[in-house]
């Protein structure tokens, strides 16, 4: 493109294009190192460096990824042995220190590596010379071996070379950078004590990446290295978003799977700082939110109170009319099961138990909503399921919007100042159980019940007005123990704690 620039007074003159700019620079490799008769090559992340940095990249037949990660695959269909790749870097002392407290820690002075690097400094010294300027031979050479264990990635020693070259303050050379080189890279900072530093640069360079789609569940590996980066690089919001969809998506780590396997073993498949259990038990305290609506209404047609309020002859046909359809839509819809009065071997390999709903919730939730208006005839429109049911869907699904996924402030830490687990174990006393005046029972010992009533709830048009509200809201929701789904005002207060024979 030409660009015409006038000044006043001047006639308009030709400006050759910008140049495009040079491409990056290859890391420096302009010395060698001689060990044992074999020549080493030296990366010099800082051509003015006073360590050599030995590390071994040591792999092995666990990996399951690569960078590039088409390398992988070139591994395998060879069938020849994984390298492990011995590389040296040369880099400044000091700058180490001070943005690494595992470089701090272990070159400092208590260490054995930081003593031999002061020797080689006075040796250096009594021969006027300087570590800067000296050939890499004469520096002093730090071992490191580093494993596979977090990442289970081969080609980690380019990775390892960017987080030194953003010790250093320069650019990182790996391109094109995948979420995978994201992911290694903030496992790497996380272990070598120096997440401020690469937190902040990945905010600033990376502020327009392109984050994959994880559009459904077999995407979860992905969402999971999306909430490691997001939760190791201080991002706030998007950390919110990708934890909601994992605890709404749920996790193949939470069924029951085989924790030993070698797709368990990465970072991203045991979260950090308690979050794995967080997530883990918020999609539990959400999916006991939901069950407590069917539950509810199952326990109010099978009790010998008339839900029916027409007062016609019809009405209690109208309730066994209902109880009958809704036990058999849920039951369709495998969201009920019928356990028989006779006790089953849980090894019976005949008899199936039930288990947890393992899907999306937000596809529970559609399901539960195709609930049909069943009438027993054209005068009772109102009556069964669907009238109690969408509205308390409504609300749930607008807490999950505003509430469920985790937050944190100024700090990533702030999150556990909310923690659900934390709240649910907070004061916990050994229950003791009375019948109540109305034969209810009551803990007299523990802690005080924590009941969601749907009738306290303000109008709809007020449901997740602002974050704090929708936050607390969202809490004294999935955090009750018992609920009242029931917003007639002439409704007797009836919750139900356990249904005998039905199983959710």
């Amino acid at each position: 493109m030409v660009t015409l620039l006038k000044k006043p007074g001047a006639p308009r003159k030709l400006l050759a294009p910008m140049p495009p700019p040079p491409p990056a620079d290859p890391p420096e490799v302009a010395a060698s190192i001689n060990i044992d008769g074999k020549a080493y090559s030296v990366v010099e992340v800082r051509t003015t460096g006073d360590v050599i940095l030995d590390v071994s990249f040591e792999n092995s037949s666990a990996c399951n990824k690569s960078i590039p990660s088409e390398d992988i695959r070139k591994w395998r269909n060879s069938k020849s042995p994984i390298p492990s790749p011995r590389i040296f870097y040369r880099v400044r002392l000091e700058t180490l220190k001070k943005n690494s407290r595992y470089f701090q820690h272990l070159l400092g002075p208590t260490f054995a590596e930081g003593v031999a690097i002061t020797n080689t400094f006075a040796q250096l010294a009594k021969l006027n010379l300087k570590p800067a300027e000296v050939e890499a031979d004469r520096l002093p050479r730090i071992k490191i071996v580093e494993e596979d264990v977090a990442t289970k990635t081969i080609g980690r020693e380019t990775i390892f070379c960017d987080m030194l070259r953003i010790i250093h303050g320069a650019d990182h050379l790996t391109k094109p950078i995948t979420l995978n080189c994201l992911t290694v890279l903030v496992v790497m900072a996380d272990r070598y004590n120096t997440l401020p530093l690469v937190a902040r640069y990945v905010q600033r360079t990376f502020i327009n990446f392109k984050y994959p789609v994880t559009l459904d569940k077999k995407a979860e590996e992905t969402l999971r290295q999306k909430i490691l980066i997001f939760y190791h690089t201080d991002q706030a919001i998007r950390f919110a978003s990708a934890t909601k969809e994992l605890i709404l998506r749920g996790s193949s780590r939470w069924l029951g799977a085989d924790e030993t396997a070698t797709d368990f073993q990465t970072a991203w498949w045991d979260l950090p700082d308690g979050l794995e259990a967080e997530l883990a038990h918020r999609r539990a305290c959400v999916l006991r939110t939901i069950a407590s609506v069917q539950t509810q209404c199952l326990a109010l047609y099978t009790s010998k109170d008339r839900q029916c309020k027409l007062g016609y002859d019809s009405s209690g046909a109208c309730d066994s009319f209902q109880l009958g359809e809704m036990i058999k839509f849920l039951s369709k819809k495998e969201l009920l099961c019928l356990i028989p009065f006779q006790a089953a071997s849980p090894y019976d390999q005949d008899y199936i138990w039930p288990d947890a709903y393992p899907g999306d919730i937000e596809t529970l939730i559609g399901l539960l909503r195709q609930c049909p208006s069943y009438q027993i005839n054209q005068y009772h429109s109102h009556c069964g399921l669907r009238t109690k049911l969408l509205p308390a869907l409504d609300y749930i699904k607008s807490c999950i919007e505003t509430g469920v996924g985790v937050k944190f402030g100024r700090s990533k830490s702030d999150w556990v100042n909310d923690s659900w687990s934390k709240s649910s174990a907070t004061g916990e006393k050994k229950a003791f159980w009375v019948s109540g005046a109305d034969g209810e029972e009551v803990d007299v010992a523990g802690k005080k019940t924590e009941i969601f009533d749907f009738k306290e709830v303000k109008g709809k048009a007020g449901w997740g007005v602002n974050d704090i509200g929708g936050e607390k809201a969202a809490k004294a929701l999935f955090l009750a123990e018992r609920w009242n789904w029931i917003r007639e005002q002439d409704s007797e207060f009836r919750m139900l704690k356990s249904t005998p024979n039905l199983t959710m």
